[in-house]
């Protein structure tokens, strides 16, 4: 009989986990961080269907009907928001009457670049607003599904202790980098969210997006400001060629490393392994 009652018992488990999976809540994200953000959140309520393509290029990527199509039966939609996404309305429109799209960057106050009246939009190389759009992901998830609050309330708390631990990891490193050698050169700018959470000057050799080119008579002028700050690192993304920003650095006498600027990286495939890969390369490259 006890043997029976193992078996039986056995029997409904599995059930019930079965029941479960069929039951998770379909979410579709347009950003490897945020899937990575909704799988954390959402735990076993959630089935998370990624739509960025592994080696996609951020600035370059629109989706196709095929990914479109993965989306089907998904409720919420995530975004990045702060006009990442250019194609946003018109995904918007394809999608099936019900289905949420959710800018998650929303939450995140801006950020301007130095100089400039123009918002750097790569919001999450910040633990900080990470941590305040997984608040607006938990709020999102508590609404489609608000018999599991308590799994979202637990995961978005774990998530957000996650986020503070990298920020404190994060100061201890920098330590070892003088005030004035607090000059982060990138191929272009989206370290803007990261430069104001450390206390780092931003600089940027092109524009918002990888594929946009300075005039000549800018970079002569960085240039000119990395020999007189005698700036000892650049770094690139880490999907670009290295060429250009390595001839630039050559100029200068510095060295050049890749950080994940757009957030994207198969090799560091979570939010806390792509973090803790930019804060090495960033010590390595200025605190010698």
């Amino acid at each position: 009989m006890a043997g029976m009652k193992k078996v039986i018992s056995g029997i409904v488990a599995a059930f019930l986990c079965a029941l479960g999976a069929q039951g998770a809540l379909k979410v579709a994200s347009l950003h490897p961080l945020l899937s990575d953000m909704a799988r954390q959140v959402g735990g076993d309520a959630v089935e998370v269907v990624n739509l960025f393509p592994e080696n996609g290029e951020l600035h370059a990527f629109e989706p196709t009907a095929s990914d479109v199509a993965k989306a089907a039966g998904a409720e919420l939609v995530l975004a990045c928001g702060k006009g990442v996404e250019p194609y946003l309305e018109d995904l918007r429109d394809s999608l099936p009457a019900g289905t949420q799209v959710i800018e998650l960057g929303q939450a995140v106050p801006d950020v301007y670049l130095p100089g400039s009246k123009v918002a750097d939009p790569h919001w999450w190389n910040s633990p900080t607003a990470m941590k305040r759009a997984s608040r607006s992901l938990r709020s999102a998830l508590e609404t489609a599904e608000p018999g599991r609050k308590a799994t979202f309330a637990k995961g978005q708390r774990a998530y957000a202790a996650q986020m503070d631990t990298l920020v404190r990891e994060a100061r201890l490193a920098f330590a070892a980098i003088p005030q004035e050698k607090r000059v982060l050169v990138c191929s272009h700018a989206a370290m803007s969210h990261f430069c104001k959470d450390f206390g780092f000057s931003a600089l940027a050799v092109h524009g918002i997006a990888q594929e946009s080119e300075g005039d000549t008579a800018s970079l002569a002028r960085i240039l000119a400001e990395l020999r007189r700050q005698s700036v000892p690192c650049l770094f690139y993304g880490v999907n670009e060629p290295p060429r250009v920003l390595q001839t630039i650095a050559n100029q200068v006498g510095a060295r050049a490393l890749p950080l994940a600027l757009d957030g994207i990286n198969p090799a560091t495939p979570t939010y806390a392994e792509l973090f803790r890969f930019n804060v090495r390369n960033i010590v390595e490259g200025l605190s010698r």
